[in-house]
């Protein structure tokens, strides 16, 4: 079952697409969106709208996890709130199964590692999930990949009939 792990900023949107068999969590690619500067708001909404909603048809996504802000931070973007509410609106009306809105402490959870592993990840440790080369790449990149391994293991009911 394929996964994605999203976090929002203000001009992009990175994401990280993994894929869980049997054998582990894979990943299959991460990547951003680049929020176009020249268009108004609601159309930005919708440009991020467009092209996730092909991303989650085109590889099959089931599962996913939103990298939220923490709540206590003092610079609190109403950009990236808008954003991650219309991606939750497209999450409710897709091909998603199941996601999670996630913190460092929810992403650290459902991956079974302490928080100050996750921390040390997300600043540029790349013991936990070691990706050549991921450590010299934002912050926000290394939030979406480990957040994707935590939506892989998200559990999904299977009815069968």
């Amino acid at each position: 079952m394929n996964s994605i792990g999203i976090r929002v900023s203000p001009s992009e949107v990175n994401y990280c697409i993994t894929e869980k068999t049997d054998g582990g969590v894979s990943i299959l690619g991460y990547d951003k969106i680049i929020i176009p500067k020249a268009l108004d708001v609601p159309s930005q909404l919708a440009y991020v709208r467009t092209n996730l909603n092909s991303i989650f048809t085109e590889f099959e996504i089931v599962k996913a996890g939103i990298r939220v802000h923490e709540g206590n931070t003092k610079n609190i973007s109403i950009e990236r709130i808008y954003l991650e509410g219309v991606i939750q609106e497209l999450l409710a009306d897709c091909t998603v199964h199941k996601y999670f809105l996630g913190k460092l402490a929810s992403i650290a959870k459902l991956i079974e590692q302490p928080l100050a592993k996750v921390k040390e990840y997300i600043e540029g440790d790349d013991t936990l999930i070691a990706i050549e080369g991921v450590t010299k790449s934002a912050k926000e990149v290394r939030e979406s990949i480990v957040t994707a391994f935590a939506a892989s293991e998200l559990e999904i009911e299977v009815i069968t009939q």
